[in-house]
Order: C-alpha cells, then structure tokens, then sequence
C-alpha cells in the first residue's frame, strides 16, 4: 500500500493556504489512493519516473521564459517547497524552489525590464509562500511585476500576487481565499473498527502531535492555533502592503475578479490572453 508520505503530511498535518474545494478534491483521492482497494486504483511507479542529469534546468525552462524585455514565470498549480518529481506526477504543483530560482534568473538578466507572474492555482503550503513573496517584492522595487490571472489564484496563489505592482485578471477568474487552516486526520475510530492499536513510546509531550492515531488533546489543538493565527496575520499584512483592503474581505471567502477589483484585490481587469497582455508591455 502506497502512504504518500509527503502530501499526507502536507494535507493532514502543516498549516495550508489553500482553496478549500481544491483541498478535498486532493484529500479524497490520497485516502482513497491508501485505504482502497488497490487493485481498482492505478498508481504512479516511481521508478517509471526519468532522472535529468540537472533536474532543476528543465523544471525552470518549464516554468520561465523570456520575450524581449519581458520575462513569464508560470505559477501552476498546487503551491509547495522542494516537490520531488514522483510527488510532481502525483499530483502536479509548482515548486517555490523553482520560482525561486526564476526569480532570480530574471533579476539578473539586464535584457528583463518587466516580469509576468502567470498565476493559476489554488494555493498550497505554507512554507516558502512568504520568502517568495519578499523575493517578489524585491525584484519590484528594480523592475515592473504584473501578475496576470486568467483564472485562479486563492490563497497562496494570491499572497505571491499581492507582491505585484499590478494584478490583471479576467472578469471571470476567482481570486481571494485569503486564510489559513490546519486539518490534522483523527483515524484512530477507523483503526479500532480494523483492531488496530498503536503502541508508541515517545519523548517530548508534543512529540506525536497530529499523528492520525489519536485526536489531538486542547493543548495540542491551542498550540496548532497559535500558529495558524501567525501565518495569518503575515498573510493580511503582506496583501495589505500594497492595497487597501478590508479585514471583512480576508475571512477566507472567494470572489470573481469583476466583484475583487471594488474590494481592491484587483487593480486592473482584463481579457487579454496571456500573450496579448505580454505583447501589449512589450509595445509600452
């Protein structure tokens, strides 16, 4: 039986900036993927998966290209940190190292005067998310960032834009989602229907804290709390560094673009594609 360990500990046990609909699409599929019947479920082979002598070069080429003086960086998918590439067959996603690593690669190149953020996704982990966004902010302080939106960008994936001098999105195209949360898996019913008991010697009283054997107790649940809390109140603060915009707005809840761009989380509207918006900075 596959575990999937990352992404179970991804989605069952860290703080999330991601939209929730997208979450239990993932949550339902990884649990079916471990508890079902495995025989009715194709699963990926890791060993199937190509090792590149440099696998970070094609990952980057991927996600980054230049058009005379304006640089595009997609930002595709579920958001996370250091994704291996049997997780990226999983379940996709685009990696902070990668944009990382773009962003820096357009800071450097003299022949980039503007950078493009393409940003469709639905967020994703916390970690990384504001280290990336300081990097954005300080590419922007030497060139122009727009990040254009032509579809999503909730929740993490909006916390990157917010860094933008400009967002540009589609009428149509849901932004916002603008919270945090932690769901930690309580399995232990389903494990005493199967007689199942876990045996655990431990040091550190928080040392088995979120394991799926056990609920949490109200002390682990207040310490967890306090941390949702933290990367919340950073992520209100960086999506009102540049705009005006309501707590009222930041309660997690989504919006079309048409209604975001009177609550300012929007400050252009926009149906250009993606190359009639990068031709249209390349005339300015």
């Amino acid at each position: 039986m596959k575990t999937y360990p990352q992404l179970f500990h991804k989605l069952f046990c860290t703080p999330l900036m991601l939209h929730a609909p997208v979450r239990s699409t993932f949550e339902s599929t990884l649990l079916q993927r471990m508890f079902g019947d495995a025989t009715q479920i194709a699963l990926p082979v890791a060993a199937a998966v190509p090792v590149a002598e440099d696998p970070r070069s094609p990952r980057i080429t991927r996600i980054y290209q230049r058009y005379g003086a304006v640089a595009v960086i997609k930002i595709d998918g579920v958001i996370d940190k250091r994704i291996s590439e049997f997780d990226m067959d999983c379940y996709g996603g685009v990696d902070l190292a990668d944009v990382d690593t773009a962003l820096a690669q357009a800071a450097s190149d003299p022949r980039v005067e503007t950078i493009v953020l393409d940003i469709h996704s639905p967020g994703g982990s916390v970690i990384g998310v504001a280290e990336t966004y300081t990097r954005i902010k300080s590419l922007a302080e030497t060139k122009e960032v727009h990040a254009y939106i032509n579809a999503m960008a909730c929740s993490a994936g909006y916390y990157l834009a917010a860094a933008a001098d400009q967002i540009s999105a589609a009428p149509s195209a849901i932004v916002g989602s603008i919270g945090v949360y932690c769901a930690i898996l309580d399995a232990s019913e389903y494990y005493a229907q199967l007689g199942v008991k876990m045996q655990v010697m431990k040091a550190g009283a928080f040392k088995t804290m979120g394991s799926e054997f056990r609920p949490l107790t109200t002390e682990e649940t207040d310490l967890l709390q306090v941390g949702v809390d933290a990367n919340y109140a950073a992520f209100k603060a960086a999506c009102t560094d540049l705009r005006d915009i309501a707590d009222s707005t930041m309660q997690g809840q989504w919006f079309p673009a048409s209604e975001a761009f009177d609550l300012n989380l929007v400050d252009a509207l926009t149906g250009a594609t993606l190359d009639e918006y990068v031709s249209a900075l390349l005339l300015q």
